[in-house]
């Protein structure tokens, strides 16, 4: 029932969104983006090789890119952000979580159309060689059968925990050699390849903490060691030192954010669907609370993009109630 409601929702809110931003003037504010793996096609997907969460392939990635350059924005970076926006624009960030091999497929877009993203890294996975935790269990269960809400279940209650809790559970279930890459699909970037990537003048590097370290299963001392060994850890493979963070999983705190800011970043990325309205400035906590949309590859890209842009949605407020 609460699904049918949701989904029910979902078109009101298209068509909705839709109306409005054909009526009325939309506010301006800042659109914030997130992607995690990106896809050749859709035969990459098909292999299994790694959880496909959002299953955007790079086709889509350019119908997004299209359609908000089309509609006036301006694509911008986080150094766009602190050195101050013109509030009468309208701007877009492209960001990507957690440091995917794959997000290489990226570059020849934002060459293409001249923009910028941002690519948050977990930095141990870089170092280690080792693959996410959320594609191992994906893989191994798909091919024991198991269903996609069985998998969904087993994920999400495994947030719960340490990364260290995690790797330990995996390793039981599946082996010693469970954090291997199979490939190019599923494994992060080498520390070499990390490098030569952010060489790229179109390529922002983020902090995205050393394990992926869904920050508030941790003490005040590990979420210290996360964020600061992730800055140090891409200091050393690159020569850049971010100044913006994303919280994995979106998770944040009144803590989190006050150790962000000791450690010298300058803003902070949550997974909340919302505009981000003017003014974004350095004087409030803020800008370390920036909402972030979720495009997904199994919906219309531009009707969702139609739903980013409008200022009323009909079905956030569903969603809350049925949380």
């Amino acid at each position: 029932m609460k699904k049918a409601i949701i989904n029910f929702a979902d078109k009101v809110d298209s068509a909705v969104s839709k109306l409005n931003i054909s009526l009325f003037e939309e506010r301006c504010s800042v659109i914030v983006l997130l992607f995690h793996g990106l896809f050749e096609d859709s035969s990459q997907i098909a292999r299994n090789h790694v959880d496909p969460q959002q299953r955007i392939v790079v086709s889509q990635f350019r119908t997004f890119i299209e359609y908000f350059l089309n509609s006036g924005y301006i694509f911008i970076s986080s150094k766009d952000i602190l050195e101050g926006l013109d509030e009468s624009k309208k701007y877009v960030v492209v960001t990507f979580d957690d440091g995917y091999y794959n997000n290489n497929v990226s570059l020849p877009v934002l060459v293409e159309y001249k923009i910028p993203a941002i690519y948050f890294i977990s930095t141990n996975h870089i170092l280690q060689g080792k693959c996410f935790w959320w594609d191992v269990i994906y893989r191994e269960r798909v091919r024991r059968g198991c269903s996609s809400q069985e998998i969904s279940k087993e994920i999400s209650s495994l947030k719960r925990l340490k990364n260290s809790e995690i790797e330990l559970y995996i390793e039981k279930a599946f082996g010693n050699n469970a954090f291997r890459p199979i490939g190019d699909i599923d494994r992060p970037f080498t520390p070499d390849e990390l490098h030569r990537f952010s060489m790229n003048p179109y390529v922002e590097l983020g902090n995205h903490t050393r394990n992926h370290a869904i920050l508030t299963n941790y003490s005040s001392a590990e979420i210290m060691e996360e964020i600061s060994g992730a800055q140090d850890d891409i200091v050393k493979m690159t020569g850049i030192r971010p100044h913006v963070i994303s919280y994995p999983n979106g998770n944040y705190s009144d803590e989190i954010i006050a150790i962000s800011k000791e450690l010298g970043l300058r803003l902070g990325i949550i997974v909340n669907c919302q505009k981000n309205y003017h003014p974004i400035t350095e004087d409030n906590d803020r800008r370390f609370m920036l909402n972030r949309y979720i495009l997904w590859g199994t919906k219309d890209i531009v009707s969702q993009c139609e739903s980013f842009r409008s200022d009323v949605h009909i079905v956030n407020y569903l969603k809350k109630i049925f949380k």
